[in-house]
């Protein structure tokens, strides 16, 4: 027999209480979503009116930590703040609000507005995607002025309401005569790529008088552009750049002019950013110069992304192209490095424009549309600098694929010491698109075993291959 006590018998676990959402004056009719429950919708008692009532998250009396704590304060000034700006343009309104607590209300209700995603559908153009977002940089330029700044824009915070875009959702606002900072240490305050770079973490400078410029120029990039998903590009928008193009939305360089308006409104420096008055009239002055072309921009629901890949069975075929070739790169990135570095890990993926990355040598590409060559996609890597020196990787997709790579000194700024390629363009996702990637992943690997470690070699003549696919073996 065991020497051991008998355990006693575990304590009945108490669910929690189910907290009770109905209000005097509204019925609740359940959860809005599925990610807060205390985000409801509900209807009128007496009115009919359908609604969407906000409750706080934590109510008083509870124990809480230090973050709730933090998070009811955010609460109370939001509900405070959006009533008392009720019936201001572009701020969505509040119908009704706890008035039983004061100056800690537990609940405010607002009309059951659409997001402004919604509102723009398969006719809309960009175009439409400007107005809208210069109607809000107008109600965003004023609180400016007023020393308000919201720190929270993106597309999930937009919404139509009585035929016109408003702003929703201050819960992280900088508000004038308000205690601000209402965020952890090291917090992050929303999605990174919307966010200017100062304001990534709650400890950044200051309130964000510039942040809000920064977040709506990338809301209006993601709005311009309903299948490429829900985020930006990370980064400034680079007007030479494939990832942030808007050429597919048609206007012809009307685009052009207002990629350099995005450009403008992401500086990572916060003094060369736009301030929003400014970031408003400009795209004001884009609308009032192209207005009138409104036959030449593409409908939204009528392409995709990306160059010719509005079927739903090309983008398809594009995606599937896109990860075998990725596939096919990883293998040689890791070679090129291991030879270049002893470390076949030392490489990254991505163009970071910041850093100066670009491809460096000249290429024959055949123009495929009004701006030149325009690639359906890019995959680019790069090994660590070693020596001063680094290898770039690179496959161009457009219907079919080729490869290239560079040797580079120096940077950044970097300078050409070598290229290889491109190669000929093939089908992708071919053994013979394998092979060739080999052969020219073979090159770099030979040349780099050749080189001394402070030899610099003359950049050599650029080679270039003629835009038609292979056919023989």
């Amino acid at each position: 027999m065991s020497g051991r006590a008998p355990r006693r018998p575990a304590r009945p676990q108490r669910p929690p209480a189910q907290r009770v959402y109905d209000l005097p004056r509204w019925r609740d009719l359940g959860s809005l979503g599925r990610t807060k429950s205390f985000v409801r919708k509900a209807t009128e008692v007496h009115g009919g009116r359908e609604a969407v009532v906000k409750h706080c998250a934590d109510l008083p009396g509870q124990r809480l930590t230090r973050f709730q704590r933090i998070r009811l304060q955010r609460f109370h000034q939001e509900a405070l703040y959006m009533h008392r700006m009720t019936g201001t343009p572009g701020i969505l309104p509040v119908w009704d609000i706890d008035g039983e607590h004061g100056d800690r209300p537990r609940w405010y209700a607002m009309p059951h507005a659409r997001p402004l995603a919604d509102a723009l559908d398969g006719n809309s153009t960009l175009l439409d995607v400007v107005a809208h977002v210069a109607e809000l940089a107008g109600t965003l330029a004023a609180l400016a002025e007023q020393g308000t700044y919201h720190r929270d824009i993106k597309p999930d915070n937009l919404f139509w309401y009585d035929g016109a875009p408003v702003l929703g959702d201050f819960g992280i606002a900088a508000i004038a005569h308000m205690p601000a900072g209402l965020t952890r240490q090291g917090e992050g305050i929303g999605p990174a790529n919307f966010l200017a770079p100062e304001m990534r973490r709650a400890a950044g400078p200051g309130s964000g008088e510039r942040a809000d410029v920064y977040s709506l120029a990338k809301t209006l990039f993601v709005l311009a552009h309903p299948r490429r998903g829900p985020y930006p590009p990370f980064g400034t928008h680079r007007v030479d750049a494939e990832e942030f193009s808007l050429w597919s939305l048609g206007g012809g360089n009307a685009t052009l002019a207002l990629g350099h308006v995005l450009e403008a409104a992401t500086q990572h420096a916060i003094g060369d950013r736009l301030t929003m008055a400014d970031f408003h009239a400009e795209l004001r002055a884009w609308l009032a110069r192209h207005r009138a072309d409104a036959a030449r921009f593409t409908p939204l629901g009528g392409r995709s992304f990306r160059r010719g890949l509005g079927d739903p069975a090309l983008w398809d075929r594009h995606h599937r192209d896109e990860e075998t070739t990725r596939a096919m790169l990883l293998p040689c990135v890791r070679r090129i490095a291991e030879a270049l570095t002893g470390d076949p890990g030392a490489w990254t993926e991505g163009i970071d424009h910041d850093n100066g990355d670009s491809t460096l040598g000249t290429y024959d590409w055949q123009p495929n549309s009004e701006e030149g060559f325009v690639p359906e996609g890019v995959l680019w890597m790069a090994t660590h600098a070693h020596d001063g020196r680094r290898v770039v990787l690179e496959a161009v997709l457009d219907h079919e694929v080729c490869f290239l790579a560079e040797a580079q000194r120096g940077g950044p700024p970097w300078t050409l010491e070598r290229q290889w390629g491109h190669t000929p363009w093939h089908r992708a996702r071919m053994p013979r698109t394998n092979d060739r990637l080999r052969e020219l992943t073979d090159e770099v690997v030979e040349w780099i075993a050749g080189i001394a470690p402070d030899t610099r070699t003359a950049p050599d003549r650029p080679v270039t291959a003629s835009r038609t696919p292979v056919t023989g073996p």
